[in-house]
């Protein structure tokens, strides 16, 4: 075991020792508690009370909207009835060759843009 002491530790540690403010420290820490205050409160409800029923009027078209994409993202494209469509059974779904796509395009921009020198 080494007991030389590194310098440069020691002057960080020798920097990093002093006093701390104690009053200002307390009220740092009370002004950062009290963000809460009654005033906010009220908004924080308010904003509450008045978010609940457009979220409820929002809540059954979104839902049916989110349903209708679902379906046609898990549609498939060819019938697994046929012989062929075997081979392209794992990517059989709008939704594989969307992210195909997707993943082909930014394939393609990270090639053309790439930062070489």
């Amino acid at each position: 075991m080494n007991d030389e002491r590194n310098p440069a530790l020691e002057r960080l540690f020798a920097s990093a020792n002093r006093p701390l403010a104690d009053e200002t420290f307390v009220g740092d820490v009370m002004a950062k508690t009290s963000w809460w205050s009654t005033p906010r409160i009220a908004i924080a409800i308010a904003v509450c009370v008045v978010a609940a029923p457009i979220a409820w009027l929002v809540a059954a078209p979104l839902n049916e909207a989110l349903m209708w994409l679902m379906q046609l993202i898990t549609a498939p494209i060819v019938d697994a009835g046929s012989g062929a469509s075997r081979a392209v059974l794992p990517i059989n779904s709008v939704g594989a060759v969307v992210a195909f796509a997707l993943l082909a395009m930014r394939a393609v921009t990270r090639r053309l843009f790439s930062a070489r020198a």
